[in-house]
């Protein structure tokens, strides 16, 4: 995997924002931008800015109403970028889905923003095979 790195070498997950608002989406901005390990590339609401945004990203959070039914730009995303990561965070609860190449997926709970945090590295790690 590509890792970019910070400033002391170690790796940087670029981590882009997708589909949330209000109050989630402050949350989970604000936990993002707090961790050294973690770069915020933004937040942004779906469609066609998902897929030019996506280029430079490892981990994209993506708000749904449904996280056991991938999202039809997860299908698309995948095939175009087969490194990429995507935790689906269901906007009514604390349910979450990771997927990653060929659709493999985990069940998360995220609860809290250090939960949130550990997903997210958690999956950046995890084989894209």
């Amino acid at each position: 995997m590509d890792a970019h790195r910070g400033s002391h070498g170690a790796a940087v997950i670029h981590v882009l924002i997708a589909n949330l608002s209000g109050v989630v989406a402050a949350m989970v901005k604000q936990t993002v931008q707090q961790q050294p390990d973690l770069k915020l590339l933004g937040s942004i609401e779906g469609g066609m800015e998902i897929d030019v945004a996506v280029a430079e990203t490892d981990v994209l959070v993506l708000g749904a109403d449904d996280v056991y039914s991938p999202p039809e730009i997860c299908l698309r995303l995948l095939s175009d970028y087969p490194n990429l990561k995507i935790l689906v965070l269901k906007t009514t609860n604390d349910d979450a889905i990771a997927y990653w190449r060929a659709l493999h997926c985990r069940q998360m709970q995220v609860m809290s923003s250090q939960t949130l945090i550990e997903s997210i590295r958690q999956i950046y790690s995890l084989s894209p095979f």
